[in-house]
C-alpha cells in the first residue's frame, strides 16, 4: 500500500512539474489589428501579401520579450473567443464597421465591439498607435468639442478624437516626470522630433498624460492652441488603455529605439509594467480642450 501511495505521489508531482513548465513556456499573446476603413497609412499597408512595416516591427520586438503577436486586418476576429489574448493593439482608421474598401467583410461588428469592450473592462489592455484615434469618430467642426452624449464609445475608450493634422514638422515634446517608460525617461524633460502631428478634441477628464505636444512654435492654424497631450493612458473598468500619436512614417517602425517604446506600451497594456493612470490632464495640460487661441 505504501508503495502505491508513493507511486501516485510521485506521479502527481511529475504531472505538476510538466504542467507548470508547459504553462511557463506558453508565450503571452497580443492581437494587432490594422484595418484601414479610412486612409491607409504606408506603415500598415501589405504589399503583395507580405506583412506591413509595423507588422514586422511589432512581431520582432515582442518576440524578444516572449510575446506572441497575431496580426490581422479582419475585424471578424473579435466575434470569436478573445480569451487567449493579454492585450490588443490598434493602428486603424475610418468607420471600422464598414471593413475596408476591398474587404467589407473585414468589418468590426457590433458583437465584436462588445466582445472587445468586455475583455478590456475585465482586465485586458489596449494600445492605440497614430491613426487609431481617427477611427469611429463623430467628426464635425475641428475647433469645437462635441456634446458629451454625442461622443462615440470608441473615442471615449481611447480618450480623445483626431481632428486634423498640419504639415509635418519638427517640434518639441515635453515629458511628464517621472516616466514609467524608459524610452521617455532617457530623453530627459523634453526632446525634438519630426513627425506628422495629430491634434485632438473631446479629451476625457480621466486620462493620464505622459507626454505633451508643445504647440507654441508650430506652423499651421490647427496648432494655434495650448499645449496638448500626445501620449496618454486611462482606465476602462479594470483594463489599461494607452495611446501614442507617434509613428506616421515607415522609418519610425524601423528604428530600434522607437520600437522599444512600442514594446513597453504593449507590456504596460498587458500589465507587465507598473503604470500610474491617475487622471492628470487638468493639471498637466489644463488647456487641452481649448481648440484655438483665437477669441474670434
Amino acid at each position: 500500500m505504501r508503495k502505491i501511495i508513493v507511486f501516485f505521489s510521485c506521479l502527481t508531482v511529475l504531472f505538476a512539474v510538466v504542467f507548470f513548465a508547459g504553462a511557463a513556456e506558453t508565450p503571452r499573446k497580443i492581437l494587432y489589428f490594422s484595418n484601414s476603413a479610412g486612409y491607409e497609412h504606408s506603415t500598415v499597408k501589405s504589399i503583395d501579401g507580405k506583412p506591413s512595416v509595423s507588422d514586422i516591427a511589432i512581431v520582432d520586438i515582442c518576440k524578444t520579450a516572449g510575446i506572441e503577436v497575431v496580426c490581422t486586418k479582419d475585424g471578424s476576429v473579435f466575434d470569436g473567443d478573445l480569451g487567449s489574448f493579454a492585450a490588443f493593439a490598434f493602428q486603424t482608421s475610418g468607420e471600422l464597421a464598414k471593413g475596408s474598401k476591398e474587404h467589407p467583410e473585414w468589418a468590426l461588428t457590433e458583437t465584436g465591439w462588445k466582445n472587445l469592450l468586455a475583455e478590456i473592462r475585465n482586465g485586458k489592455g489596449l494600445v492605440g498607435f497614430h491613426p487609431a484615434t481617427d477611427s469611429n469618430r463623430i467628426g464635425g467642426n475641428i475647433y469645437e468639442n462635441s456634446p458629451k452624449d454625442k461622443i462615440t464609445e470608441f473615442t471615449k475608450l481611447f480618450g480623445a478624437e483626431f481632428t486634423i493634422h498640419g504639415q509635418p514638422q519638427e517640434t518639441t515634446v515635453s515629458i511628464v516626470q517621472p516616466s514609467p517608460f524608459s524610452w521617455l525617461a532617457a530623453k530627459g524633460k523634453s526632446f525634438r522630433m519630426f513627425d506628422e502631428w495629430y491634434v485632438h478634441k473631446n479629451f476625457g477628464d480621466d486620462i493620464h498624460v505622459f507626454a505633451v505636444l508643445e504647440t507654441g512654435e508650430m506652423k499651421g492654424e490647427m496648432y494655434s492652441r495650448p499645449p496638448c497631450p500626445i501620449i496618454w493612458g486611462r482606465l476602462e473598468g479594470k483594463g489599461r488603455v494607452f495611446y501614442s500619436a507617434f509613428g506616421h512614417y515607415d522609418n519610425y517602425w524601423k528604428d530600434s529605439d522607437n520600437i522599444l517604446f512600442v514594446l513597453q506600451l504593449i507590456q504596460a497594456a498587458a500589465g507587465e509594467i507598473e503604470v500610474d493612470l491617475t487622471p492628470n490632464i487638468n493639471t498637466i495640460t489644463p488647456g487641452a480642450n481649448t481648440l484655438t487661441n483665437s477669441l474670434e
